[in-house]
């Protein structure tokens, strides 16, 4: 990867001030090269709670950095419990809708899986002599990432595409800003012609809007290809562009919504981190995602102009130069910003029958405002209008 030479310098807390509060054999380094987003952090055990000067220096870390990646956390004593438990400094966590029988229905009525169906106990039952969830798999604030279920000896493995380029639960008034990934198994597999675990198939007639530009396609589709998780350093792109096209960019609004015929609401697409000054694109790529997504429109725009202005947003992210791939290893706390990044999931393979061809993580995602003390004191009404469904996690987690 090339350093942007007019990427942003942020403040943020010196490899001294790191290892004073985490230990002195803490090693911090660049993900890729000095100067580009994100940085590995050695030697800091998370399975304690943080004090909250602790809390204070990660957070700050993720604001200067995007992406904080904490490798080798021993799975005996960190377990999805303690992730919960580390992700409420970020921000509160939200539910995710698959873990409830009846998402949809009027947050009173709403019910968790029943124990036969929890993901958790469909993955168990994979390769049950092999490998199993952790505890802590089943709380509402997890999703659990894998391609376990349906799997087995007998089966026969697929592979399907990896996801658009995109952020999580950005068309909310109140947007996700923090997602993790804690990671227990990763794919060893490398049996295709080319060495790695899988082969790019082939997108499905609509997937992206058919007029994108063939440059645009060709960075989406150049994705890892050995389980990793792609990213664009979106702070980067913006400090790319040249003064009058910030300037352009800071007075743009855009429309998001789930639903096609909701009525949405207007975002600006140039994020301002409150903490730091900092700018970044905020994730403008829903405009080209084919007919199943609803398309983002620019405040004052057509449909159609919309998605050639997002587009070109869209390939300023996706440059060589902005794009990190993520190597995910067994005992891997990764988190970033989903202000400040981009990313999509890899081609995989699904239906599996080794676990040589296993994936299997953990994410949580988290929205509002960094808690350097927990537990976190969101309001009632806060958490019923931007939780959904209403959620708190539990002071044990």
């Amino acid at each position: 990867m090339t350093v942007p030479a007019d990427r942003p310098a942020t403040p943020g807390p010196t490899d001294t001030e790191v290892r004073d509060l985490f230990g002195d054999s803490v090693q911090i380094t660049p993900l890729a090269d000095e100067g580009s987003m994100g940085r590995r952090i050695t030697g800091a055990d998370l399975s304690d709670p943080l004090t909250p000067r602790q809390a204070r220096c990660l957070v700050d870390l993720l604001d200067t950095h995007s992406i904080i990646s904490f490798p080798e956390q021993d799975t005996h004593q960190f377990d999805v419990h303690s992730l919960e438990r580390l992700a409420n400094h970020f921000g509160a966590v939200l539910p995710h809708p698959r873990n409830y029988a009846n998402y949809g229905a009027p947050a009173a009525e709403l019910e968790l899986l029943p124990n036969d169906q929890k993901f958790s106990t469909r993955v168990n039952q994979a390769f049950p002599d092999e490998l199993e969830c952790l505890a802590g798999a089943d709380s509402p604030g997890v999703y659990i990432v894998t391609n376990l279920i349906g799997s087995g000896p007998a089966m026969t493995p697929e592979t399907v595409g990896g996801q658009h380029w995109h952020t999580d639960i950005e068309f909310e008034p109140v947007p996700l800003s923090t997602s993790m990934f804690f990671v227990q198994h990763v794919p060893t597999a490398r049996e295709t012609s080319q060495g790695t675990w899988v082969d790019n198939p082939p997108r499905a007639d609509g997937f992206y809007h058919p007029e994108s530009s063939a440059e645009l396609a060709e960075l989406r589709e150049a994705l890892p290809l050995n389980g990793e998780t792609a990213y664009a350093d979106t702070a980067a792109a913006y400090a790319a562009l040249s003064p009058d096209e910030q300037e352009m960019l800071d007075a743009v609004k855009v429309r998001r919504r789930f639903r096609r015929d909701d009525e949405g609401w207007l975002m600006p697409i140039v994020h301002t981190n409150p903490r730091t000054g900092r700018k970044s694109l905020h994730s403008p790529v829903w405009a080209s995602r084919g007919d199943t997504i609803a398309p983002v429109e620019v405040d004052g725009m057509s449909e159609d102009e919309s998605r050639r202005f997002l587009d070109v947003m869209e390939q300023q992210c996706l440059r060589p130069e902005f794009r990190y791939d993520h190597v995910h290893a067994p005992g891997d706390v990764t988190i970033w910003s989903n202000f400040a990044t981009l990313h999509t999931a890899p081609p995989s393979k699904k239906k599996v029958n080794s676990t040589a061809d296993a994936r299997l993580m953990y994410r949580i995602s988290c929205k509002g405002e960094p808690s350097h003390a927990l537990p976190r004191s969101d309001a009632d009404e806060w958490i019923e209008a931007n939780i959904s469904p209403p959620y708190r996690s539990p002071i044990s987690a």
